[in-house]
């Protein structure tokens, strides 16, 4: 019964109050819901600009400057996108300087410029503004160039172009140089002969010619003609020789090194060639030697003749002068013979001489016979000899045979009456 008058007691009506508190509570929470709803609604927009952000600085980034190297001929060219880059010409070597033709379609460049080597040039505001800048890295010669174009990429790829004009030859020397020896093998002593030789093999005339053909080789002393003296210009298909003589004092194996040429064109461009280095083998100084070879005749009789022959041959590698050869015989009675002293004036290397003396045998006895021969082998005197043993037999006597028979014919006598005697 308490407990129902408690809960019928607490239930009290809602009144006025109630309702206007309920309204502001409600009022709040639109409030804090439109104001969260209001900042997710300024961070989508927020992130949206800064992805847009994003995006553009990453097309920016895409965009980048680049560049690419091309070897072009007179006439050759580089295009990419709208321009066009051709190369002109070459105006000097020396001092780096060419002429390339740049356009663009569609606007007003179409200009014709000289450009100093590894010097970037812009055009239409440069690579960095959408436009493009050249530069000649290398110029190769008179006909050639390394050109470098830097470009975005929104632009494409560049491409190289061959000429479409037709080439000429131009004015363009080019000098050939050859030095050669007319031996390729020599000895100490021996004389070679150098020969130079250039020729214009190009299309213009060379100038300014000039030689360098040193050092000296230590190895050969300078007789004549040295240094070689060339004409100072040579038109196309032109050559010119010079030749210088040098003596081999040193042996071995020597490496001859090239002679260089330079040259200028019309246009005053320095060229250069080399020949080609070699070898040239000298060897120790040739010199003569000589073999003498003496045959006798076999035993002779007292009383007796024969000849004896004799053989002088050159084996050395140098020609043998002004050999004198005499001759003697030991003991100088018994054995005669005339005819050993002779002279000649020279024996080639690998040739002989011979000749023959006649020999008279008076008395029995062995006999040398001796033979001397001076000459000069080409480092001085020389003296080389030879000798033979001759041998002339004793008397012999006609009848001494017949001796023998005497004590024969006496033991047959005896035998004979031996015989008789028994017999009776």
């Amino acid at each position: 019964m308490e407990s129902s008058l408690l809960a019928v007691k607490s239930q009290r009506p809602i009144g006025p109050q109630d309702k206007d508190k309920g309204k502001r509570n409600l009022d709040i929470l639109r409030l804090v819901c439109l104001a969260i709803f209001i900042l997710l609604l300024s961070g989508t927009f927020i992130g949206a600009v800064q992805g847009a952000d994003e995006d553009k600085d990453d097309d920016e980034n895409d965009d980048e400057v680049t560049y690419n190297d091309f070897t072009l001929g007179i006439g050759d060219r580089i295009e990419i996108s709208s321009y066009r880059a051709e190369l002109i010409e070459i105006q000097s070597v020396k001092d780096g300087i060419a002429v390339l033709q740049v356009s663009k379609t569609g606007s007003g460049l179409d200009e014709q410029r000289a450009f100093l080597e590894n010097r970037a040039n812009n055009f239409m505001g440069g690579a960095e503004k959408d436009g493009i800048t050249l530069t000649v890295v290398d110029i190769l010669d008179e006909g050639s160039a390394r050109v470098r174009i830097e470009y975005k990429e929104s632009l494409g790829t560049p491409s190289r172009r061959a000429s479409d004009r037709p080439v000429s030859a131009g004015d363009k020397p080019a000098l050939t140089v050859q030095k050669s020896f007319d031996k390729s093998e020599l000895s100490v002593g021996d004389e070679v002969k150098v020969t130079v030789t250039i020729k214009n093999v190009g299309t213009g005339k060379a100038q300014n010619i000039k030689l360098d053909d040193t050092p000296p080789l230590p190895e050969f002393s300078y007789v004549a003609g040295y240094p070689p003296k060339i004409k100072d210009t040579l038109d196309p298909g032109q050559s010119d020789s010079a030749v210088y003589i040098m003596n081999a004092i040193k042996e071995g194996t020597i490496r001859v090194s090239a002679i260089d040429v330079s040259y200028t064109d019309s246009k005053d461009n320095v060229r250069t060639n080399s020949s080609e280095p070699f070898d040239i083998v000298i060897n120790p100084k040739s010199v003569a030697d000589l073999a003498i070879r003496i045959q006798g005749p076999g035993p002779l009789p007292p009383g007796g003749t024969g000849l004896v022959n004799i053989s002088i041959a050159n084996v050395g590698k140098a020609p043998a002068t002004r050999i004198e050869a005499k001759g003697d015989i030991k003991p100088p009675v018994g054995l005669e013979g005339a005819g050993f002293d002779r002279s000649f004036f020279e024996i080639p290397p690998g040739g002989e001489v011979n000749y023959s003396v006649m020999l008279s045998a008076k008395d029995s006895g062995n006999y040398t016979i001796h033979l001397k021969s001076t000459f000069d082998g080409g480092d001085g005197s020389a003296i080389r000899e030879g000798s033979t043993e001759v041998v002339v037999l004793k008397q012999e006597y006609k009848y001494e045979y017949l001796l023998l028979l005497i004590p024969i014919m006496i033991i047959i006598v005896w035998l004979y009456r031996r015989h008789r005697e028994y017999k009776y």
